[in-house]
């Protein structure tokens, strides 16, 4: 299967920034903007709609957040992360990743959205446990690509207990990015999932590099789940609003900002993550 073209990416994510910034756009009308035909329009918003970056309209598209919400709420209020900025934080923790490692990508969304920039990551191991993962893998990348064994979860999409624990074990990633879902005041890092947690404590135990994305405002109250420690990140990614949440935490750790651009920031240990 032929991969993907870094123009097309870029294409791709043009358009999603275009619909996210118009609030719905037509075919026609894209297709002059990025020069390009009516038909090569559709099959990227296809694409789009399938990632749920925006949904289709009748000769068009409509921006996703649109749907259900007549009012949209300020983006510092609310814990859904807009899929323009996923895209971004994806791209940025991309960028800390090398092509020779065997890489464990954890579960959810944001993270599946790594995948399109490891185009052209040749030697690149991917392990994961996430299902939805695979066909993208299958898709993007040209490297060995393993779903982790072991017993479904209880919504069925992905792969947990002894045996995934066993098969992480057995493969060694040198390199772990996962998302966490809170940073607590004593660095520990923690997901709402119970039965995750285990596989990405052990993910992280078993890494000597840990790329962490924090996506959303902690919610207080929740039960959690810790799998690792703030001190063992090598590069952490995360919007604007969560960054000025946690930023004395970083700092404690020794974490420093390596890159800023409007929408979020890495951060990077510098005793455990070169610069690129």
């Amino acid at each position: 299967m032929a991969k993907p073209s870094t123009s097309l990416l870029k294409r791709r994510l043009d358009i999603a920034e275009i619909v996210r910034k118009n609030g719905e756009i037509k075919v026609d009308d894209l297709a002059e903007m990025l020069t390009v035909s009516g038909v090569t329009i559709r099959n990227d918003l296809n694409y789009l709609e399938q990632q749920g970056y925006l949904k289709r309209s009748f000769g068009g598209a409509i921006y996703t957040a649109q749907q259900g919400a007549p009012v949209a709420q300020p983006r510092e209020l609310t814990a859904v992360v807009d899929k323009v900025l996923e895209a971004e934080i994806a791209r940025q923790a991309a960028a800390l990743i090398s092509e020779d490692e065997t890489v464990f990508l954890g579960p959810g969304s944001i993270l599946r959205k790594v995948i399109p920039f490891l185009t052209g990551y040749g030697d690149l191991r991917l392990l994961m446990n996430d299902l939805a993962h695979v066909c993208f893998a299958q898709e993007f990348l040209t490297g060995e690509k393993i779903l982790l064994g072991g017993v479904l979860s209880g919504d069925g999409n992905r792969v947990e207990g002894e045996v995934a624990v066993n098969a992480l074990r057995h493969y060694r990633p040198s390199r772990t990015l996962i998302a966490v879902d809170h940073i607590a005041e004593d660095g520990t890092l923690s997901v709402r999932d119970a039965q995750s947690a285990r596989l990405l404590g052990e993910a992280v135990g078993q890494s000597k590099h840990l790329i962490t994305i924090v996506a959303n405002r902690p919610v207080y109250g929740e039960k959690r789940y810790a799998v690792g420690q703030l001190a063992q990140v090598s590069g952490l990614i995360t919007p604007q609003v969560v960054a000025a949440e946690y930023h004395s935490r970083f700092l404690a750790v020794g974490l420093s900002n390596s890159y800023t651009n409007n929408e979020c920031l890495t951060w990077l240990n510098p005793a455990l993550q070169k610069v690129k």
